[in-house]
């Protein structure tokens, strides 16, 4: 696991090609989150969309709610190094901004591969992580605003109480039935996950009691095999003392066994085996 993990750094680092299972719409939500107090406009065009030949749309733009200084921020999402490396309009957006980023899955795109103002947020499954610093510029206020008429004509809402601003909107039918839905999923992953983990420990249960089972037959024999030798052992006591009691007197009956009482107790098997092969043998004849 740690070579494994040393081989992605290394990817990340130097060659940029480890990119997490994260899209567009995954980076976008992150951004609203990331500014969920400011002004983010989403596709943000840069002017009047009829008749327009310099129109622009940048994948989401914000007016940093603060005064001091005014701060806009641009965004370009990028999910594929192909279509890095070959779009050419990114730059149009350094004028429409003070400060500019691209956002990428982790690893997509370096920072040696951008200029010294560009900064650089890798998105991660739920995190997004700043890799490089954008350097603040004045950005071109013509262009700037021209994007804030369109902002304010074509993307803002006014209400009669700023502060109703903060209120949540009421939820339509469709997201209601999307939250349904999703609320329904996460029940029955939770309860397949639930199901799978009990499972698991009957099992674990079921092993251990089989093998504490085959345990106690083995007791059960050695304290039968005790018995049948003169030895009187109670496997439930197991104490101490008990325990002592018997290496003692196993001791003490291999000691009694001498090896010419076993060499001669071979010889007398030998024999008797003789004695009843001639019985046999003299009943053969007999009959």
């Amino acid at each position: 696991m740690t070579d494994l993990i040393r081989i992605q750094k290394s990817l990340i680092t130097e060659k940029g090609l480890l990119h997490l299972n994260v899209d567009a719409s995954k980076i976008m939500a992150l951004l609203n989150t990331k500014h969920s107090k400011d002004v983010m406009i989403p596709e943000c065009k840069n002017g009047e969309t009829w008749g327009a030949r310099d129109l622009l749309k940048i994948d989401a733009w914000v007016l940093k709610r603060s005064y001091s200084p005014l701060t806009t921020i641009g965004y370009e999402i990028k999910c594929s190094r192909q279509d890095f490396e070959q779009d050419q309009k990114w730059t149009s957006y350094l004028d429409l901004c003070h400060e500019f980023y691209f956002v990428c899955p982790a690893g997509l795109i370096r920072a040696t591969d951008l200029p010294n103002r560009v900064g650089l947020i890798w998105a991660s499954k739920d995190k997004l992580h700043t890799k490089k610093k954008a350097q603040r510029v004045e950005p071109d206020i013509e262009k700037l605003s021209r994007l804030l008429i369109y902002v304010v004509m074509s993307r803002s809402k006014i209400v009669d109480n700023m502060y109703e601003l903060d209120r949540p909107e009421p939820k339509g039918q469709l997201q209601l039935l999307r939250e349904t839905t999703e609320k329904a999923n996460e029940r029955k992953e939770l309860a397949s996950f639930v199901k799978g983990h009990v499972r698991q420990i009957y099992e674990r249960a079921r092993d251990m009691d089989f093998n504490l089972k085959n345990r106690e037959d083995a007791i059960k024999r050695f304290e039968k095999q005790l018995a049948e030798l003169g030895i009187v052992w109670d496997s439930k006591a197991n104490t101490w003392q008990d325990n002592m009691r018997i290496e003692n007197e196993i001791r003490l009956l291999k000691n009694q066994i001498s090896f010419r009482t076993l060499e001669g107790m071979k010889r007398l098997a030998h024999t008797l085996t003789d004695v009843v092969e001639e019985i046999e043998q003299y009943r053969n004849d007999k009959g």
